[in-house]
């Protein structure tokens, strides 16, 4: 039989005092109240003993504010997503507050469930990777007044984003090349209608204009097999170029490279968007495009704080740049 919940009523009634008592002390306001060091003692002893919890629901209304936000994630399997987590809710607890995070998989419906009930646990304030259009989370997000801080995938011009413009880094990716491609492909992960990878590939796209490259992006299949006739495909039309953007997409153009004989970068040349850390270690290590996860997850927190002070600022965006990593396999 599960054990009854130890309320203060019951520190109360077994001590002979009042809860009133009993909620000042343990709320450490007992000299405030003039309650002896003694009784503060005894009540605090007997807290111990009946193993009593606060209730964070109850304080919380009490106080009007929960000191919980609340960070919505597409994929925390992601590295990118794994690392920035890591610096936001180390970041946010340094300042006073804790992290409800939820992981929507990239899934429209679950990512608005899951808003929904980080509301109606009474979060003070929300950061988000969106995977839905800003359009389609308006209503939810007018329905409460919390703070928003968009991170990573943006949500509209006039609310708070930080990241990096994905469009003019995916310009550079271009140049960065050793020499001019003849034909470039650009391997999209999936989902590919995400506002990240869109913006990657417009920005692709823009410099094969410019630079008169022809260009194509394909959806990385799935399986295996899909993976190698794809990537076999984009040889026969004469690719000479990959950029894979993100770096969960390198490793299995890499793999189907490989297995076909296509060396690289002697034969074809490859840049990732996004870096890891096994880059450096593959053969050839692998260039890549590497945002400062590190100053997105701080500048992130940091709004989010400044936002719980001052809700009425003006929407600002932080736009990062970010680093090109020569490594040798562009």
């Amino acid at each position: 039989m599960k054990k009854k919940r130890t309320s203060l009523n019951d520190i109360a009634q077994a001590l002979g005092v009042s809860k009133a008592t009993v909620s000042f002390v343990l709320n450490d306001k007992g000299d405030q109240f003039n309650i002896s060091k003694n009784k503060q003692e005894l009540i605090k002893a007997k807290a111990i003993e009946l193993s009593y919890v606060p209730n964070f629901f109850a304080k919380s209304l009490r106080q009007g504010e929960t000191k919980t936000i609340g960070l919505v994630l597409p994929d925390i399997s992601n590295p990118f997503y794994a690392e920035s987590c890591k610096i936001i809710q180390e970041k946010l607890y340094a300042q006073g507050y804790n992290t409800f995070i939820v992981n929507t998989n990239d899934d429209n419906q679950v990512e608005k469930v899951l808003m929904n009930e980080l509301i109606q646990r009474s979060i003070d304030g929300m950061i988000i990777a969106p995977s839905n259009d800003i359009k389609d989370l308006i209503p939810i997000l007018l329905s409460t007044h919390i703070p928003v801080v968009f991170t990573d995938r943006p949500g509209d011009k006039d609310a708070d984003f930080v990241g990096v413009d994905n469009i003019s880094e995916g310009k550079k990716l271009i140049k960065a090349f050793s020499k001019k491609p003849t034909r470039v492909s650009a391997l999209v992960p999936s989902p590919s209608n995400v506002s990240t990878i869109q913006d990657r590939i417009e920005g692709v796209k823009l410099a094969c204009e410019k630079y008169d490259i022809d260009f194509e992006y394909i959806d990385l299949p799935n399986g295996e097999d899909e993976i190698n006739e794809a990537i076999k495909a984009q040889i026969k039309k004469g690719t000479d170029s990959f950029v894979a953007l993100n770096n969960q997409c390198t490793y299995p153009v890499l793999a189907s490279l490989k297995k076909n004989n296509i060396n690289v970068p002697s034969d074809v040349r490859i840049i990732s968007f996004d870096d890891s850390e096994a880059f450096e270690y593959l053969n050839p290590p692998i260039s890549a495009i590497r945002q400062p996860i590190n100053k997105i997850g701080l500048q992130t927190a940091d709004r989010m704080y400044s936002r719980l002070k001052e809700s009425k600022d003006p929407g600002e965006h932080f736009i990062f740049p970010c680093e090109f990593i020569s490594r040798g396999s562009h």
